[in-house]
């Protein structure tokens, strides 16, 4: 004969133990999620509980239904509790001092039920008989003596639904339709649930009718519609999942054709993700799962503590994070690295997950390296060019010196021949040669630093000092275009930083511009001014050099630090590209104007704090 009891309650725990299995999987993959891990403990209270009321139905006698009474209190704890906190953590509704004292009352009468004989709910059980189930004969207590403190397992039942109640009229007023669907599609049948479970089983303490103990078939239809709602979101998790997958395909096929890798790194576990492209850029094609020390072996050693910087720097303070670092290949080889990430939020507001892309920019870099080589010939050539400009100018400034040398020289010659010589004279004369002789060592000394290639050299800058040098190599070249140059900067002007051959070649090239400019005028006197002063906002000096000439032509004005765009006629117009190129490389900034009373002025600013130079580029 087939037992239809049987049959239904066994069916109901299979089926809760499934759902507590996967929803406890689903807790243990992402322990975030504790409104599953809820769940899975009152589907697990459930399954034990069908079991235990089937053997209920089947006692043979008062006492072994008795004990089982008693161990029928551990699982309806378990399935009590986990629905009240499911309710709490996946609803976001109902109060917590509601559901504090609900967990409170029902671990106190689990405490007392495991000192009472028989169980906590009867003082004595007589005897127990049998009615008409669903098609058979199932067991009944017929006469018992209900427990003295039955009224607190009473007033459980009654917290318990009036906590749904508050679950259900938080969602409404919520006024969203979200909220509203949860209220009556979940908030309504747990509700009804709790309800008839309450009072099928104080029918059965109070024996108010003949009616086996029926705790878990509603509590059953309560946990399917928790089931419900959980699968909906496990279809919408899975369907999310799906168009993730989809969008990824097409970000990476995205990033493929940018010639771009994706990343993303868990600070959880240290487990890194990466595309096809990234493991072939990073060289980590022959690692299965990706841990950050593996991707710390192929960085450049050098590099390594930047890329550790800026992932705890993402992972601390969030944004964006940009880097370029070298990594070393197999072969040997130096790969450069474009990479950047940004942080995703965790629990309470952590960044846990860095997602990003990475770019092999070598060509890029080698690029801007043969760049920077050809710029940095190319500002060469133009001292050279600059220095051929003067060489009537350096020409004098040398043989002033020598003749000098040469003339004490005779003169000592002269003084020796006599036989007599005066050791005052003669020591007079020595004097001026060793000094004539360091003037003109300062010269070549001059054009030696001039004519040689190199990087820029950082270094503390007097400007006065500067512009002075600077007039020593004009002096000549300004009598003869009878041009005045005069320095005008306050003493109280503090030093800048940067490579002196390489703002005086700035200096210079803008003083003969000036002079000239000034010469076209046909003046008998023309004057250029060299002044600075501190530009306080910027944190830099700002130098400026003035004439009296024509000005700029206003079509050349927006164009005239481009290359080849020059208003001499014999000039090439590479001059004020190749100064713009010097003061940008020391952080600066360069333009000119034309001035209200005639001429043109041209400014150019240098950081006063020290900062690192790049290489002229």
């Amino acid at each position: 004969m087939v037992s239809h009891v049987a049959i239904i309650w066994s069916a109901a725990a299979g089926a809760a133990l499934v759902l507590g299995i996967v929803h406890a999987l689903v807790w243990a993959y992402d322990r975030r999620a504790r409104g599953n891990l809820a769940f899975a403990l009152a589907a697990l209270g459930l399954a034990v509980g069908s079991v235990l009321e089937l053997e209920l139905m089947q006692a043979g006698t008062p006492q072994q239904w008795g004990e089982l009474i008693w161990w029928m209190h551990l699982p309806l704890s378990l399935l009590v509790i986990g629905m009240a906190v499911f309710m709490r953590l996946y609803l976001g509704a109902g109060r917590l001092w509601l559901l504090a004292a609900l967990i409170a009352l029902r671990a106190s009468i689990l405490v007392l039920n495991f000192f009472s004989e028989p169980n906590f709910n009867f003082e004595r059980i007589d005897a127990i008989g049998r009615v008409a189930f669903l098609g058979e004969q199932v067991t009944i207590v017929t006469s018992a003596v209900t427990g003295k403190y039955q009224w607190l397992a009473l007033l459980a039942s009654l917290l318990f639904p009036l906590f749904i109640v508050d679950v259900v009229v938080t969602l409404w007023w919520r006024g969203t339709a979200e909220a509203r669907r949860m209220a009556l599609l979940v908030g309504g049948p747990v509700l009804v649930s709790v309800i008839l479970s309450m009072v099928l089983t104080q029918v059965v303490i109070w024996r108010a009718g003949t009616l086996p103990l029926l705790l878990i078939p509603p509590f059953f239809i309560a946990l399917a519609a928790m089931a419900l709602e959980v699968s909906r979101d496990v279809l919408r998790g899975a369907r999310l999942a799906r168009e993730l997958r989809e969008s990824e395909q097409r970000l990476e096929l995205a990033a493929n054709a940018a010639g771009a890798g994706l990343w993303s790194w868990d600070s959880s576990n240290g487990r890194v993700w990466a595309t096809e492209r990234t493991r072939a850029i990073m060289g980590l094609q022959e690692i299965a799962d990706i841990q950050l020390p593996d991707v710390l072996r192929v960085v450049h050693p050098l590099d390594a503590p930047d890329l550790i910087a800026a992932l705890h720097a993402v992972l601390e303070r969030g944004g964006q994070q940009t880097l370029q670092l070298r990594v070393v290949t197999a072969d040997g080889s130096v790969r450069w690295i474009a990479a950047q990430g940004t942080a995703e939020a965790g629990p309470r507001d952590k960044s846990v997950l860095v997602r990003g892309v990475v770019r092999d920019i070598t060509q890029q870099h080698r690029a801007e390296d043969e760049a920077s080589e050809l710029r940095r010939k190319l500002a060469h050539a133009g001292r050279v060019t600059t220095l051929g400009q003067l060489s009537a100018a350096l020409a004098h400034e040398i043989s002033q010196p020598l003749s000098a040398i040469q003339q004490n020289g005779e003169t000592a010659q002269l003084l020796l021949a006599r036989g007599s010589v005066d050791l005052g004279v003669l020591r007079a004369i020595i004097d001026d040669i060793v000094r004539d002789n360091h003037r003109a060592a300062e010269v070549v000394q001059r054009l030696r630093s001039w004519l040689k290639q190199g990087h820029m050299q950082r270094e503390p800058i007097d400007l006065e000092t500067l512009a002075r040098d600077v007039l020593v190599l004009v002096r000549t070249e300004a009598l003869v275009k009878h041009v005045t140059v005069e320095c005008s900067m306050p003493p109280t002007l503090p030093p800048v930083c940067g490579d002196r051959v390489h703002l005086s070649q700035v200096l210079l090239n803008l003083v003969m511009n000036a002079m000239d400019a000034s010469v076209q005028t046909g003046e008998v006197r023309q004057r250029v001014w060299i002044r600075a002063s501190v530009v306080d906002a910027g944190g830099c000096c700002e130098v400026c050099v003035s004439d009296m000439g024509p000005g700029i032509p206003p079509d050349q004005l927006n164009s005239i630090f481009e290359p080849f765009v020059s208003s001499k006629h014999e000039g090439m117009g590479m001059g004020l590209s190749i100064s713009r190129s010097i003061v940008e490389a020391h952080g600066g900034k360069m333009w000119a104007e034309n001035d209200a009373r005639g001429g043109a002025s041209f400014h150019f600013t240098v950081p006063l704090q020290a900062g690192e130079l790049r290489v002229l580029a």
